[in-house]
């Protein structure tokens, strides 16, 4: 046995996770080329990618990703991955990304709605959520405040990329795209509060909102001085007059 985990540890690399990433990035590449075409010009990208990826997982699971060879441990690698790693790392990136391509004219005008649709709006949908999953599956109301709260974060992306190619109004693809911006924030919020109630910690009506104050002030603050300094950095550091690829880079 001691060599069989020898011989295991041999053949397992940590660089082997890159095998299941390239992959993935490969077949993302090969569906968005397909969107090119004029026979798929209407496919669902995110929505063929999520459906890839269940059967994927599907797959693994089936055949075992022991019998799968190097995929099957780099899949394994990728599942094993701490959840708070992944979404700390590629919520920031997904939120920049839409925020350099918002219409900062009209993301103004519409920015009130945004507001609404984000704060109220998603807390609304989360008790509408919680309210029917205790009501028809009889679970404990704080889970299903949870669960409300993860679906009520939307992330329109495929929506968004469909109503820009329909030629759809800029304040309503703005609004959507502004609220997908600003919804993270109140679903996580309540999200943390009913998990922490749920593990017995006591909140009242004051400790809600000294929290809400707390995160949405916070994270605005920090991300307007973080934003501030890098910004003028990056500005003193760049040469108007010369272009490098590594300030592009950064």
């Amino acid at each position: 046995s001691g060599e069989e985990s020898d011989h295991d540890e041999h053949l397992s690399h940590q660089h082997d996770a890159l095998v299941y990433l390239i992959m993935t990035l490969i077949v993302g590449t090969m569906i968005l080329h397909l969107t090119t075409m004029q026979m798929f010009h209407s496919l669902p990208y995110t929505v063929v990618l999520f459906v890839l990826g269940g059967i994927s997982s599907l797959i693994f699971h089936a055949v075992g990703s022991e019998s799968s060879g190097i995929l099957g441990r780099s899949y394994e690698m990728w599942m094993d991955i701490d959840p708070h790693l992944l979404i700390f790392t590629m919520l920031p990136v997904l939120l920049t990304g839409d925020a350099m391509t918002i219409d900062t004219a009209v993301a103004k005008r519409v920015s009130s709605q945004c507001l609404w649709l984000a704060g109220p709006g998603v807390l609304i949908s989360a008790f509408a959520t919680a309210g029917f999953l205790h009501l028809y599956l009889q679970w404990d109301f704080l889970l299903c405040m949870a669960v409300g709260a993860t679906l009520a974060a939307t992330d329109p992306v495929a929506v968004v990329g469909l109503l820009k190619e329909l030629g759809a109004s800029p304040t309503l693809t703005v609004q959507i795209q502004g609220e997908s911006l600003l919804n993270d924030g109140t679903a996580m919020v309540l999200f943390l509060v009913a998990y922490n109630m749920l593990k017995g910690e006591e909140y009242d009506a004051k400790g809600i909102a000294v929290f809400l104050f707390y995160m949405v002030c916070g994270s605005w603050f920090l991300g307007a001085v973080i934003g501030a300094v890098f910004s003028s950095w990056i500005r003193s550091a760049g040469n108007r007059l010369e272009h490098s690829s590594g300030m592009i880079q950064i």
